[in-house]
């Protein structure tokens, strides 16, 4: 048998114990960069347009590179999206009804929602198609893992994620009317003293403010064009 295939149960007990007492010793503080690309113009509300009705497709895509071949699809970015997603649509005005598709995994074995999606896109005045790209580096995360395990987090080490929100919007017919984009850097310190400052500057905290202020900015600006318009 490959020895690299194989690890004596000794040292697997000493491994799940170093990384058991590796995530009892060490804290974290996370920190963001501002979002990039953000609407700068005023904010002009469109309350006198017609409604129409708006098809919201959403893709949630992650890769490592160094790792990862290709961007992988996944469920969802963060776990309380639905509730992100509901309280930035209150920046548009004049959107009624819409419906909300979240692409799977495995939908590329699922020929009924794949046929159920198109439905969605041809029923509705305008589709607004959301990609959440989250970005990382196999070797830096690695590295970090390694050094923090080794120290016990005594020496502080950077964990770094990339976010690029794209929203594509397009007609009935399928024609592309506008591209809107997002970036922004969330990162997260590995330390041991740092176990006091968690409770105030969370991973997940952080990570939805990326993505609750990238929404609210992009439907902001969707707003402030006017241009969801009854054809």
């Amino acid at each position: 048998m490959n020895r690299c295939c194989t690890m004596k149960p000794r040292r697997v007990i000493l491994l799940g114990a170093g990384c058991l007492l590796l995530a009892l010793l060490s804290g974290c503080a996370a920190s963001r960069s501002e979002i990039s690309g953000r609407w700068t113009l005023p904010t002009e509300k469109n309350l006198t347009a017609d409604r129409v009705s708006v098809f919201f497709f959403f893709r949630h895509m992650s890769q490592q590179h160094g790792f990862d071949s290709i961007p992988k699809l996944q469920a969802q970015g963060v776990k309380d999206f639905d509730n992100l997603f509901r309280d930035a649509l209150g920046e548009i005005s004049n959107i009624s009804p819409y419906t909300t598709f979240v692409e799977s995994p495995f939908d590329v074995n699922a020929p009924k929602r794949r046929q159920e999606m198109e439905g969605f896109r041809a029923s509705h005045d305008y589709t607004l198609e959301i990609t959440i790209f989250e970005e990382s580096s196999f070797k830096q995360q690695c590295l970090s893992g390694t050094i923090s395990l080794i120290t016990l987090t005594l020496i502080p080490m950077p964990y770094s994620w990339d976010y690029t929100i794209t929203a594509k919007l397009t007609d009935k017919s399928g024609k592309l009317l506008r591209t809107y984009e997002r970036k922004a850097t969330l990162d997260n310190w590995v330390e041991l003293f740092l176990m006091f400052a968690y409770p105030y500057y969370p991973l997940e905290g952080k990570r939805e403010e990326i993505y609750a202020e990238s929404l609210h900015d992009i439907f902001r600006q969707v707003e402030s064009e006017k241009i969801l318009k009854k054809i």
